[in-house]
C-alpha cells in the first residue's frame, strides 16, 4: 500500500491594518503635544521658561502636519517625581485618552529625573501608540529597538540630579554654620518680610501670638485656647478663622518667637520621595541667638516651656493606675497641681450627692481606682478645705514679700526719676509693678471669662513693657548694675503696713503662684510655689470627707 502524499505548505499574509500602524511623525498627520518644565523659580529660570513655550508654539506653527494640542508645563517643579506635576500628569491622561499622537520635549532631563518613573511613563505612552521626542538626544521612543539607550540616558539625568542635591545641601549646610536663617513668611504669624528681605514684628498679629502665651500660662488648655480664637475670628498664618491644636502647640513651642531659631530640624530623606524626616541626631543642629525681633520675651518662653513639660508629665504612677491623668484640663487647677504624698499619684475631682446635696472632694487616682491595695493612707479631702487652705498660704507669703518689694520699689525711685532706665534698681521696680499689674488683668481675665477679650490689648501691651525692660535689665546686669542708696531704708517701717491679701480661691491665681501642692495627710499640705517656696499649711476642717 503506496504512503499518503503530503500536501504542500501554503501560508496566506493578512496585511495589517493601516489604522493599527504605528504612528510615523516624518509622514503622518499627527497631534502634538510639548511639555515644558524649569526646575526652581529664579529670574533667570522663569526667563527659559517663557523662552521654551514661545520656542514651541512657533516650531509646531511651521511644521507641516503637526497640530499643537496644548502646550503642558511645570513651573517650578523637580524633576525627581511627578506627584506634584499636575501639567505632566494632566499630558499623560490625555494621552491615555487619545487626545495626543507625540510629545515633545526638549530633554530627557525635562522629561524625567528618575529612572524607573521615565520608563513607566514611557512604557504607558508607547502601549496607547503615543510616541516621545526628545530634542536633544533626537529619539523617538516609538522607533527604538529596545529601551537600553533610553536607560541609559535616564539614569544619566538622574545622576545629574543626585550630583545637584547633593551641592545643594552641602550649601545649605554652609549658611547654616554662618547663621543664616530662611524664613517661611507665609506661615510665621506676626512676623512679615521686612524691606530688607529680614523678619520684622506684625503689629497686627503679633498680639495673638502674644495672646496664646498669656492665655497658655493662665492656665487655660491648648483646646480652650483654640476654641476662642477661632469664636473670636483670630486669623491664622494663612489668613483663615479655623484654629488646630497643632498650630497653636507649634506656636507655644517655635523658638523663633524669641527672636532664636534651630535650623536642620528636619531633613530629606531622599532624593526621590522627598520624604520629610525629623532630625533626631542624624545630622548636626544649628542653634542661631538673637537671629530676628522677639515677640515674645525669653522668660515668658521658658515659662511657657516648662508649663508644657509640667502638664506632660501628669501621667499615672503606677501599671496598675487603669485611668491616666495624662491629659491636662484647664477647668480644675488642682487638677494639675494636687498630688498624693504617698504614692506621688495626681488627685481627681470627685462628686457626691449625699441626701441629694451636692459635694465635691478630692481623691487620689490609686486610692479611687484600687483602693487600699496601692495607696494605703491617701485622704479624701473636701475641695473647699483645700481652697482654703491655700489661700491661706498665698496670703502669708504675700505678708513676708510684700513689705521687701515695696522697699524695693521706693528705693527704686528714691535713686531715679519717674521713666529713668538708666539704673538697675529702677529698671527692677518698674518690672515689679507690671510684673502685678499683669497678674491683676490675669485675675480679671479669667473672672470675666474666655469669651472675654477686653483685657487682652492691655495684656499685650505690660507683656510688651516688660520684654523691653528685660532686655534692658540684661544690658544693665552685663554693665555692672548699681547698688541701692542705703538712706531710702527709713521708709521701711511705713511699708510694713502693706496689705495684698486674697480674698477667695482664684484658679488662675494659683497657677500663676503655685507650683505644686502635695497631700502629707488628712490636715496638712506642703504648697510650693514657683519661686522655690514651700509651705506647709493646716487644712481648716470647714468640711470633712471619710477616707
Amino acid at each position: 500500500m503506496n504512503a499518503a502524499v503530503k500536501a504542500p505548505i501554503k501560508v496566506t499574509v493578512t496585511p495589517a491594518d493601516p489604522k493599527y500602524t504605528q504612528k510615523d511623525i516624518r509622514k503622518q498627520h499627527l497631534r502634538v503635544a510639548p511639555y515644558c518644565r524649569v526646575s526652581t523659580g529664579s529670574e533667570e529660570q522663569q526667563t527659559s521658561f517663557t523662552a521654551q513655550m514661545e520656542y514651541y508654539t512657533q516650531r509646531i506653527a511651521d511644521t507641516e502636519g503637526w497640530t499643537m494640542v496644548r502646550l503642558y508645563a511645570d513651573e517650578g517643579i523637580t524633576g525627581t517625581s511627578t506627584k506634584k506635576r499636575t501639567q505632566f500628569n494632566k499630558m499623560i491622561r490625555d494621552a491615555e485618552k487619545g487626545k495626543i499622537d507625540l510629545v515633545i520635549t526638549k530633554s530627557v532631563s525635562r522629561f524625567c529625573r528618575n529612572t524607573l518613573d521615565g520608563l513607566e511613563y514611557i512604557r504607558r505612552l508607547k502601549k496607547c501608540g503615543v510616541g516621545v521626542y526628545f530634542e536633544k538626544e533626537n529619539t523617538n521612543t516609538l522607533y527604538m529597538p529596545n529601551e537600553m539607550i533610553l536607560t541609559f540616558l535616564m539614569s544619566q539625568a538622574q545622576a545629574e540630579s543626585e550630583s545637584m542635591s547633593t551641592n545643594i545641601q552641602w550649601g545649605h549646610r554652609a549658611r547654616f554654620k554662618q547663621g543664616i536663617v530662611h524664613y517661611n513668611f507665609n506661615n510665621f504669624l506676626g512676623y512679615r518680610r521686612g524691606p530688607d528681605g529680614e523678619p520684622e514684628i506684625d503689629e497686627e498679629e503679633a498680639p495673638t501670638v502674644r495672646r496664646i502665651s498669656a492665655r497658655y500660662l493662665m492656665g487655660q488648655s491648648v483646646g480652650q485656647i483654640c476654641r476662642d480664637l477661632t469664636a473670636d475670628g483670630c486669623k491664622t498664618a494663612r489668613g483663615g478663622t479655623q484654629w488646630s491644636d497643632h498650630t497653636v502647640r507649634h506656636i507655644l513651642q517655635n523658638e523663633k518667637y524669641m527672636g532664636d531659631a534651630i535650623l536642620q530640624k528636619t531633613f530629606t530623606l531622599d532624593l526621590f520621595s522627598r520624604q520629610q524626616v525629623k532630625n533626631e541626631g542624624q545630622l548636626p543642629k544649628y542653634y542661631v541667638e538673637n537671629a530676628h525681633p522677639a515677640i515674645i520675651d525669653r522668660d515668658t518662653f521658658q515659662k511657657v516651656q516648662e508649663e508644657m513639660a509640667r502638664r506632660s508629665s501628669l501621667r499615672k504612677t503606677s501599671d496598675k493606675t487603669k485611668t491616666e491623668q495624662g491629659k491636662y484640663s484647664g477647668k480644675y487647677a488642682l487638677g494639675g497641681l494636687l498630688v498624693c504624698g504617698e504614692c506621688g499619684s495626681p488627685y481627681r475631682r470627685v462628686t457626691y450627692m449625699p441626701h441629694g446635696k451636692k459635694r465635691y472632694v478630692w481623691r487620689c487616682i490609686n486610692r479611687l481606682e484600687h483602693g487600699k491595695k496601692i495607696c494605703k493612707c491617701a485622704p479624701t479631702l473636701e475641695e473647699p478645705n483645700i481652697h482654703a487652705a491655700v489661700t491661706a498660704a498665698m496670703n502669708e507669703l504675700f505678708r513676708q514679700q510684700t513689705a521687701r518689694q515695696a522697699l524695693a520699689d521706693c528705693i527704686a525711685a528714691a535713686l531715679a526719676g519717674a521713666g529713668d532706665d538708666t539704673s538697675l534698681p529702677a529698671v527692677e521696680a518698674k518690672l515689679r509693678v507690671l510684673q502685678e499689674e499683669q497678674m491683676w488683668l490675669f485675675r480679671l481675665a479669667a473672672e470675666a471669662g474666655p469669651e472675654n477679650t477686653e483685657y487682652d490689648d492691655r495684656i499685650t501691651e505690660v507683656t510688651a513693657a516688660m520684654s523691653a525692660l528685660l532686655a534692658r535689665k540684661g544690658e544693665l546686669e552685663r554693665e555692672g548694675g548699681t547698688e541701692c542708696d542705703s538712706r531710702v531704708r527709713t521708709i521701711t517701717g511705713r511699708l510694713e503696713a502693706a496689705d495684698s491679701s486674697i480674698g477667695a480661691f482664684q484658679d488662675d491665681t494659683v497657677r500663676q503662684l503655685v507650683s505644686s501642692i502635695r497631700v502629707l495627710d488628712r490636715e496638712r499640705l506642703s504648697i510650693r510655689f514657683k519661686d522655690g517656696t514651700e509651705v506647709e499649711q493646716v487644712v481648716e476642717c470647714v468640711g470633712r470627707a471619710s477616707a
